[in-house]
């Protein structure tokens, strides 16, 4: 339970994940990601403006997690029977996450 604890920790408020642009999904849930990426914008903005004759391809942008993550979507237009066959958990709320 201790091993378990411990995992769940690191995997929800440690661990960035590359599917979600290097946040955590801490980050991702309670939108901090929003925050975080401005600070990292505007690292980069500086970095640029300081020297620009680094980044080949133009000016650099911080990557955004998707707007929904899901394991099994349901569909928008999904018949209510659909949910009700258990291929997904119809009782959690979608997460649809903020825009910077």
């Amino acid at each position: 339970m201790r091993w378990c604890n411990d995992y769940v920790e690191w995997y929800n408020h440690v661990h960035h994940h590359r599917s979600l642009e290097g946040f955590t999904p801490a980050q991702v849930f309670t939108g901090r990601y929003v925050d975080i990426a401005r600070v990292r914008q505007n690292a980069l903005n500086e970095a640029f403006a300081a020297h620009p004759e680094r980044f080949s391809r133009g000016r650099p942008l911080v990557k955004l997690p998707p707007r929904e993550v899901a394991i099994n979507p349901i569909p928008d237009d999904a018949e209510p029977s659909f949910t009700e066959q258990g291929v997904n958990f119809p009782m959690l709320q979608r997460a649809i996450l903020k825009a910077i």
